[in-house]
């Protein structure tokens, strides 16, 4: 993961400092000298065009606020442009984003009852994106940004693979501590087997072949296999952790990514930042 871009949601709501930070952050750890600044004006249906002048005046104002921030990023030395969309969100977003080695970070918020803007545009990506959970920013400071603790779900799938190679890439720059977890969906194995006795000793055979295939990747890595219920069990194990990095599911035949229902159940509830590797 050497992104040459780097593109930024920018929403102006509270979280915004935090994801301009996390993004000057990323671009110094990777030596990325390239920032978009970027802002959506999301339709879903054709305006009338008696509203295009206060959509223009509107878009004018939004183009000025992300001039006056990237004036202020130019203290950080990455060479920044901005830009404002109008049009339907996932058009919008390939429009701005056309870089195959690029890398988005934005900041996450869900709804109950129907899918929010931040995860739409996760599933109508191919590339890396850092979420960004953090608000209590008061201001732009990548320097309060200390990854020390990297932690790193896999199950063994392709994705997961490709996720824990860009983790070990994320730990050795940053010297930090890489964990890897693997968990075994206990409720899956309960669901074959009745007996109790039976469902240990067949847990206890996962784990352990669970261990050989880690030390077969890679001997050195820091690891634990436990059961459980997967996604609750790795935000449990991420609350003393720093960043998670985790694989997506793949792509659809539409191109659009298939988030995994671990790694969305992880990226609803967690609240640490979480590095998605498609």
């Amino acid at each position: 993961m050497n992104p040459e871009k780097i593109y930024v949601a920018i929403d102006f709501k509270s979280s915004f400092t935090a994801v301009v930070s996390y993004a000057i952050w990323l671009a110094k750890t990777f030596n990325c000298k390239n920032i978009c600044l970027f802002h959506i004006m999301e339709y879903t249906l054709t305006p009338p065009a008696y509203l295009m002048p206060y959509i223009n005046q509107e878009k004018k104002k939004i183009k000025k606020k992300l001039n006056t921030l990237a004036e202020e990023l130019k203290k950080y030395e990455i060479n920044t442009e901005n830009k404002v969309v109008f049009g339907r969100l996932i058009e919008s977003i390939k429009e701005v984003i056309k870089d195959k080695k690029a890398c988005l970070v934005m900041g996450f918020k869900t709804h109950i009852t129907r899918p929010s803007t931040s995860e739409r545009i996760l599933k109508g990506l191919t590339i890396p994106v850092l979420v960004v959970k953090v608000i209590d920013f008061k201001e732009i400071n990548p320097e309060a940004i200390n990854i020390k603790k990297v932690l790193c779900p896999i199950d063994f799938s392709p994705y997961s693979l490709r996720a824990l190679e860009a983790a070990k890439e994320v730990s050795d720059k940053l010297h930090a501590e890489l964990k890897v977890i693997n968990v075994i969906p206990e409720q899956k194995v309960k669901g074959i087997i009745e007996e109790p006795s039976e469902v240990e000793k067949y847990l206890l055979y996962l784990k352990e072949e669970a261990v050989e295939k880690i030390k077969k990747i890679d001997e050195t890595l820091q690891y634990e296999v436990i059961s459980g219920i997967p996604s609750e069990e790795i935000i449990k194990k991420s609350k003393d952790t720093d960043l998670i990095v985790i694989g997506s599911k793949g792509r659809s035949y539409t191109q659009e990514i298939i988030i995994g229902s671990v790694a969305e159940s992880v990226i609803k509830n967690s609240t640490k930042p979480i590095l998605i590797i498609p």
